[in-house]
């Protein structure tokens, strides 16, 4: 006895200084932010600031070489690409509907969508008239409107947590055989509407026509239009992966897909411009002038800043969640050099960084969040590609966003939220080899 109490005092012992040693002294939240830091150790000249006008300038000579590739008075092209995020596309959907308000948004000639986007893809393809309907599916859903947990006795043999019937029946609901029918309508006139999903065994991007499968009208088609939006926003490990029958050299297989998102967060390609100007009988991939892509980013570009506890399950979760976020910014500016290739403009939009929600979760955001979210985005999308909340240069041109090196762990904020500024640390002379 006298054994096992003197083991239960030693590990509660343990336990007592690992909660201690695992207590931080987090650099604030609001001091977090401050992306543009004064570094104390380092001479105010150490580095060479590079403004946006360096990517403006690069912009310009790549429209020179666009310029005359398509007749005088060549209508510009319209694309649209919808981002993942979850039930944070109650964003995009707010977007679209201020857009619609202002009598001025256009009919897309591309529209693209991922995960979450290609759920809202199909709508925002067919226009305003639709707007109710995003609005109706997309806000005010519960998780369980979407998810049905598993037994705890079967998740470990099975391929996800949660079954996906919900959102299936959910999708069967709205994709109806009148709703395909307009986008094969849409399709024939010469407009294209793409939705990525992962194929998880070749671990690549699969790109869909959708309004070239909406066209065959055949039930089976029906299924697979179905089928590819369910595992667009099918998220590995939640929702278990759709398997997809497909037949090479005549030989049947199946693939299985998941979350587009897991390859790409959105999509923008050279082909979209080039297959719209072979329509048109120009060749190439350069889009005549005045061609915009707008992409709705259905999330914000950085992750909230947040003292993390040093657990397991903790730097994970954080890991993760930093490799997303950097993901993410990653294919903005490649998206943008796509535009540059082509001769599009570039215009984003996302969740504010400085927004507030009571749940940080794509999946667990409450119908009032929801509602926000909505009226934010309805906000931005009642002044299209202008103003604050929008870009016209991906992330990380701005020289707040820049990422440079640090000469020391001395700094101040440039508002002075700090105080005032310490003169600097004394340079140490280094002991020279013999």
């Amino acid at each position: 006895m006298k054994t096992r109490i003197g083991l239960f005092l030693v590990a509660l012992t343990l336990a007592t200084a690992c909660a201690a040693c695992s207590k931080r002294h987090c650099v604030p939240e609001e001091l977090t932010k401050k992306r543009a830091l004064i570094d104390l150790s380092a001479a105010p000249d150490a580095h060479a600031p590079v403004s946006k006008t360096l990517t403006r300038e690069v912009e310009a000579e790549f429209r020179k070489r666009s310029a005359g590739t398509h007749p005088e008075g060549t209508k510009p092209y319209h694309f649209l690409a919808l981002s993942g995020g979850g039930l944070y596309g109650s964003f995009g959907v707010g977007v679209l509907n201020g857009w619609s308000e202002t009598g001025t948004r256009p009919e897309f000639d591309v529209v693209t969508g991922i995960s979450t986007g290609a759920l809202m893809a199909t709508f925002a393809f067919l226009g305003p008239g639709y707007d109710g309907v995003l609005q109706k599916n997309m806000l005010g859903v519960e998780r369980a409107d979407i998810l049905r947990r598993r037994s705890l006795v079967r998740i470990p043999f099975s391929d996800a947590v949660f079954t996906s019937q919900p959102l299936k029946k959910r999708i069967e609901q709205v994709l109806t055989a009148e709703v395909l029918a307009e986008v094969a309508q849409a399709h024939a006139a010469g407009r294209r509407l793409y939705i990525g999903t992962t194929n998880i065994d070749a671990h690549r991007l699969i790109i869909w026509n959708m309004g070239e499968i909406a066209a065959r009208g055949t039930p089976a088609a029906r299924d697979l239009y179905r089928d590819i939006v369910l595992a667009s926003s099918s998220i590995p490990g939640v929702f278990p992966p759709v398997r997809i029958p497909v037949e090479i050299d005549g030989k049947c297989y199946d693939e299985m897909h998941v979350d587009g998102g897991v390859s790409d967060e959105v999509i923008f390609r050279a082909f979209m411009v080039a297959d719209r100007n072979r329509l048109g009988g120009v060749a190439g991939a350069f889009a005549p002038a005045g061609s915009t892509l707008t992409v709705i980013g259905n999330g914000k570009l950085y992750a909230t800043p947040k003292c993390i506890r040093p657990r397991l399950t903790n730097m994970i979760g954080a890991s993760f969640s930093s490799v997303i976020y950097g993901k993410t910014r990653d294919e903005m500016y490649r998206i943008y050099l796509n535009c540059l290739e082509t001769g599009v403009a570039f215009r984003l939009t996302a969740v504010p960084q400085d927004f507030k929600l009571t749940s940080t979760s794509s999946l667990s955001l409450t119908p009032p969040d929801q509602q926000r979210l909505f009226e934010i985005g309805r906000e931005l999308g009642s002044r299209p590609g202008v103003g604050e909340g929008w870009r016209d240069v991906p992330p990380g041109t701005d020289t707040s966003e820049q990422a440079l090196p640090r000469a020391g762990t001395r700094f101040a904020t440039r508002d002075g939220v700090a105080g005032p500024a310490p003169p600097p640390a004394p340079a140490v002379a280094l002991p020279v080899a013999p």
